[in-house]
């Protein structure tokens, strides 16, 4: 095969690979794994054949490269985060705990989404198991579709399951997990008495612990995540998401690294 075609028919597949990679990790994130891995093994013969072919053309050799390049890139982000997911998913009984924050999920009307209903229910579930009762801080603002906060409808269903209203502090001006994170240190710091430290403990679904773990450390929050397990129906298409914020919040370094890997490329391929 001439390998201007080999050149084009990567081109497509990889068209076809983008169009389609939502879907496909959408029902589960081995497919995709699978599909780049062997993508990139159709990627190794043709950038092999222009380096030792230097009379071929070099914009090729750089645009296969490139492809290569970056989709490994992605697929070594797209593991990592995978193996984090998998490691967060674990569920260690907790003894002690001064105060349960409880993340918010955007609603689309006044009921609970199942992946925030999981994580109510998780929070309910540890409240029940300490000894020590804790304070359980709700957090989210107004979402897409309803003129009722997250806080507020998170509010009401734990009220409905049985915590005392006294034991819960809403947090109800964040629109993100950043201002989740930061809103509810706040309350935390106004709110706590004592000299020590306070115990935090933060619910979450297991595909968001990842990303909010970084955002706590890099606030300087320091807790303990519990993860609440979602549904797969739900868990494949929010870990997509999830993936994709991780990308977006990631994307100076990442835009910083494609622009080494063409230069690094243009030194080593053109004379």
């Amino acid at each position: 095969m001439p390998y201007y075609i080999y050149v084009i028919i990567i081109t497509l597949l990889e068209i076809a690979l983008v169009l389609n990679v939502r879907y496909l990790f959408s029902k589960h994130p081995l497919p995709t794994l699978v599909a780049v891995i062997i993508f990139l093994f159709c990627l190794i013969p043709p950038i092999i054949k222009m380096h030792s072919e230097p009379h071929l053309s070099h914009f090729f050799t750089i645009y296969t490269a490139f492809i290569f390049s970056v989709d490994l890139m992605f697929l070594i982000i797209m593991g990592i985060y995978y193996f984090y997911f998998r490691y967060y998913s674990r569920d260690e009984k907790q003894s002690q705990a001064d105060y349960i924050i409880v993340l918010g999920s955007k609603f689309m009307t006044d009921r609970i989404p199942p992946i925030m209903m999981s994580r109510l229910e998780k929070t309910v579930q540890t409240y029940n198991e300490l000894k020590d009762k804790p304070f359980i801080i709700v957090s989210g603002g107004k979402s897409i579709g309803t003129d009722r906060t997250e806080a507020s409808i998170m509010h009401r269903y734990l009220v409905e399951a049985g915590i005392p209203d006294e034991r819960i502090i809403i947090e109800d001006k964040s629109i993100n997990t950043t201002e989740n994170l930061e809103f509810c240190s706040i309350k935390i710091k106004k709110h706590w008495r004592e000299n020590k430290l306070p115990k935090i403990l933060i619910v979450t679904s297991e595909f968001h612990i990842p990303r909010a773990k970084r955002f706590a450390q890099s606030i300087g929050v320091k807790a303990n995540f519990i993860p609440s397990i979602t549904m797969p129906i739900f868990k494949w298409p929010a870990m997509f998401r999830e993936f994709t914020a991780i990308i977006w919040y990631y994307r100076y370094t990442i835009e910083t690294v494609m622009m080494m890997i063409i230069v690094i490329l243009i030194c080593t391929f053109v004379p």
